[in-house]
């Protein structure tokens, strides 16, 4: 079963997630916001993703703006970006797909999945 971290309230989170309904993907729904994934994880996806620190910061949030992490990313540790993305699940881009062994297939959601599952 695949993985899916998402803020329900989303829209652009709530397409991805009928888009997946309807290509038969079976999801575990895990809300950013309620149940932020810990700083353990995300470092692991840090360093092992293959995605730059910053594609893991929701840039158009409130959060992020409000912290003024636009030029303070850079200089960020990944265990220190870690530590501050899981003490706001609204810090980290929407939604991550996970695939069944924990590999991350798509953070955010620009391209339809059917692309990523064949």
């Amino acid at each position: 079963m695949k993985t899916f971290y998402w803020y329900p309230k989303c829209s652009t989170c709530q397409k991805a997630h009928k888009e997946l309904a309807a290509l038969g993907v079976t999801v575990e729904d895990i809300d950013l916001k309620t149940a932020p994934p810990k700083s353990e994880l995300i470092l692991s996806w840090l360093e092992n993703s293959g995605f730059d620190k910053k594609k893991f910061f929701n840039t158009s949030g409130i959060s992020y703006r409000e912290l003024g992490l636009k030029d303070k990313i850079a200089a960020l540790s990944l265990e220190a970006a870690a530590d501050l993305l899981a003490s706001d699940g609204m810090l980290i881009k929407r939604p991550i797909l996970l695939d069944e062994n924990g590999k991350i297939l798509q953070i955010g959601y620009r391209t339809p999945y059917e692309s990523l599952l064949n």
